[in-house]
């Protein structure tokens, strides 16, 4: 896996076909016009590109589109060119997924995760890669008491110190290997949006400003 910069936008390569693109915004750009044109322009300029947002509500819901627009969910897939997947985070977990011509992106907090988001996956996963972008590691997500009562998250649960920390990343990857991903197509950036300043963490600084973080298939 290769990350690399340019305007403020990084690119992810090596893990899907060199016609998919994703990757993730700094916190130099917040606005949704800034990222659509610096996006088009680093995609050489390519003006074809459409865009999907979501109007994300920390459920389980997917969406499957054609078409740009904004969808009530937490997920999307498609099978369309030039059809630019799109979340926002600033701690939540993006997900990006490849295979079989079809590209999707999740944005996974602990409600959705807790509401099933990722049984909510119509494909088959057999084929495809994950990748397991910029967001809270288990270094830093730091969790209640009542994260206990929750069975799907206990063997997922660290005290350290007295304090409960939770791993999103070995949560997804197991839960996603029980829906048949190969575990050796599952890749982590390993980036703490926490730990690192170069993006937004609603925990560190209670910012309403977020990375958009992409996929799309030309």
């Amino acid at each position: 896996m290769k990350i690399f910069e340019r305007e403020s936008i990084y690119i992810i390569e090596n893990i899907f076909p060199k016609n998919v693109f994703c990757g993730f915004t700094k916190r130099d750009i917040f606005d949704i016009c800034e990222f659509e044109k610096k996006l088009k322009l680093l995609l050489s300029g390519n003006k074809r590109l459409r865009f999907v947002y979501l109007n994300q509500l920390h459920s389980p819901h997917i969406k499957y589109v054609k078409r740009e627009g904004i969808y009530d969910g937490d997920g999307l897939f498609s099978e369309e060119k030039n059809l630019v997947l799109v979340v926002k985070t600033a701690d939540c977990l993006p997900l990006y997924f490849y295979g079989e011509d079809t590209i999707g992106i999740i944005h996974l907090g602990w409600r959705s995760a807790l509401g099933g988001i990722l049984e909510n996956i119509k494909n088959n996963l057999e084929e495809f890669s994950v990748i397991a972008g910029v967001g809270l590691r288990s270094c830093c997500y730091k969790v209640g008491e009542e994260f206990l009562r929750y069975k799907r998250f206990v063997n997922y649960l660290i005290r350290k110190e007295g304090i409960l920390y939770f791993s999103p990343i070995e949560f997804t990857k197991e839960e996603l290997i029980k829906r048949r991903l190969n575990p050796d197509r599952f890749f982590d950036l390993k980036i703490c949006s926490f730990c690192n300043q170069d993006f937004y963490s609603w925990r560190r600084e209670k910012t309403q400003r977020r990375i958009f973080s992409f996929i799309v298939q030309l």
